[in-house]
């Protein structure tokens, strides 16, 4: 103000316009950018593995201390409202299916429909056979078969039931370990494929535990009334008294 020499014209018409389309450019995408990142809702349909929705599927949406719920209707659809841009993940437990926990990442707008496709839960069998050292064998009944059932999934029932025998040469050599199979049962309900998963298990226990798994014959299970096959997962202890 007290500088005789800075201009003191009123800017002209053309600098004026050039200031304020400089403005406008710089206002411009923030608008945009603000419009594209707005909270909307997060919606979309759960299906199963063979494409048909399920309903009455109760979700839940963790943001970091930010928690929200939804449950699909009748059509398998759900929407939380108002979800704001960020990192999120989608959880869900329904028996009969593998547990949901799906990582997802709200950027851009299409990133607020959503395809949720359950998948297909497995079995699991714990036994225990025991024996005595030096000689004799004994084993103990097979455990329950644990499941997760849904409303339209029907498990699949032990029809043939061959307990595992403890091997002589193991008790009378003090082998004892957990062998852990993975098996597949077929539509027919018959172990189709098995195999060893324990890291460090005795070849003879694991040998023993194969052939008992593998004459197993169950129910075919069902999803939506058609036969699927369904991984088990059975754990067979070996252990002397």
């Amino acid at each position: 103000m007290l500088n005789p020499d800075l201009p003191r014209s009123t800017p002209s018409r053309t600098a004026t316009a050039l200031l304020v389309g400089a403005l406008l450019a710089l206002l411009v995408p923030v608008t945009v950018i603000r419009g594209a990142i707005a909270p909307a809702p997060l919606q979309g349909v759960v299906y199963d593995a063979s494409g048909a929705v399920v309903p009455e599927v109760r979700l839940t949406l963790d943001g970091g201390g930010r928690k929200a719920e939804a449950t699909t209707d009748a059509e398998g659809r759900f929407a939380f409202p108002a979800v704001e841009p960020g990192a999120y993940v989608l959880e869900s437990a329904v028996r009969g299916f593998k547990v949901l926990r799906q990582p997802i990442d709200l950027k851009a707008p299409t990133d607020w429909s959503r395809v949720i496709t359950l998948q297909m839960g497995t079995l699991k069998e714990t036994i225990s056979v025991r024996g005595r050292r030096g000689s004799g064998t004994s084993t103990a009944p097979g455990g329950p078969v644990r499941v997760r059932v849904g409303g339209n999934v029907r498990p699949p029932k032990k029809l043939r039931d061959v307990k595992p025998v403890y091997p002589a040469s193991s008790q009378e050599a003090g082998h004892e370990g957990v062998v852990e199979i993975e098996a597949v049962i077929g539509k027919d309900g018959t172990v189709t494929a098995a195999r060893v998963t324990s890291p460090e298990v005795h070849p003879e226990l694991a040998s023993a535990a194969l052939e008992a798994v593998r004459q197993w014959t169950f129910s075919a299970t069902l999803l939506n009334g058609s036969p699927v096959e369904v991984v088990m997962h059975v754990s067979i202890s070996f252990a002397l008294e």
